[in-house]
């Protein structure tokens, strides 16, 4: 499994030496990662250098760069271009993919996500309530059951973590309080991996089969990261013990952990990277399937979309 590598250290440089990441500290080597064992290479401070060379090959390797602000968040990241030798090919699968499958196709994901979400809820009244709702999802989820679902779902997700979501119900908003500011960590993050998997698969992360907002840089990764983000709100669960905080190294550690942990695919029990990777690449053969002329049913019988497991059924 490819490597995750975060550098958050003033005045660390990093640079291409034979094949590998050079990090240096005080010009001290501290470690050397070979390119073709990293996945995603963060740089978590402004005052980081980091070589054009060292861009180039990590991304020519297939890896991505994930890039922070002064808040710590991510604020974008540099992806490969050339890690599918089949990257023309499908990706005029990709454009020529018609309303019918990217709804259908929005639909799976939509249906994948409230029932992941159901599981991950220990109130029984509420995880049914989201498994009759994953049933009525249709073709573009025009009943816009995603909305009714979050509506049930994150006024549960946390109150039986923490006190205070017990009393006043945890309400989802971007800008939000605590733990709001892990959530959108943890997304970031789960977002920038997608896009690198897409990526990876010969796909365009910027032609979205449902997302479209123009200040969405890559609206396919926030379409396939839809049925994967239960994985982070369960792992923001667990960091609520300690109370209101702010995104610290050992918060940062426990969502970057998350590429570890498992997940059920129809094919059997893999890690939490891979599965992403095989739900991208399942979808480009969903849209090279359209493309040769296959039915709409059969090209969404392709996604290889995971199944959270509920405390009863692990």
């Amino acid at each position: 499994m490819k490597r995750i590598v975060e550098i958050s250290s003033k005045g660390t440089h990093v640079a291409a030496v034979q094949g590998s990441l050079a990090i240096k500290a005080k010009g001290d080597l501290v470690a050397l990662v070979p390119f073709e064992d990293l996945g995603t290479l963060i740089l978590a401070n402004s005052a980081i250098t980091i070589t054009s060379s060292a861009l180039a090959q990590v991304v020519a390797a297939g890896g991505q760069v994930v890039v922070s602000g002064f808040d710590f968040q991510p604020v974008g990241c540099l992806l490969p271009l050339r890690a599918n030798t089949l990257r023309t090919e499908r990706v005029r699968a990709q454009v020529g993919a018609g309303q019918p499958l990217r709804k259908r196709i929005w639909q799976s994901l939509v249906e994948r996500k409230i029932l992941n979400q159901a599981a991950l809820l220990q109130d029984l009244n509420g995880r049914r309530r989201l498994e009759r709702l994953a049933e009525q999802v249709r073709s573009g989820d025009q009943g816009n059951c995603e909305a009714q679902a979050a509506q049930v779902y994150w006024p549960l997700v946390f109150s039986e973590s923490h006190p205070e979501f017990s009393i006043a119900p945890f309400r989802r908003r971007r800008e939000g309080a605590w733990p709001n500011n892990f959530l959108n960590f943890g997304y970031a993050i789960l977002r920038s991996s997608t896009a690198r998997a897409l990526c990876a698969s010969g796909l365009l992360p910027e032609l979205g089969v449902h997302h479209h907002n123009r200040y969405d840089p890559f609206p396919l990764a926030s379409d396939v990261m839809e049925p994967y983000r239960p994985w982070i709100d369960d792992q923001c669960r667990a960091l609520l013990s300690d109370g209101p905080g702010d995104i610290d190294r050992n918060v940062k550690a426990a969502l970057l952990g998350i590429d570890e942990s498992p997940v059920q695919l129809p094919t059997g029990i893999t890690p939490f990277q891979v599965a992403v990777q095989q739900t991208a690449a399942s979808l480009a053969k969903a849209f090279k399937a359209g493309l040769d002329g296959a039915k709409t049913k059969q090209c969404v019988e392709l996604l290889v979309l995971p199944s959270f497991l509920s405390q009863d059924e692990s």
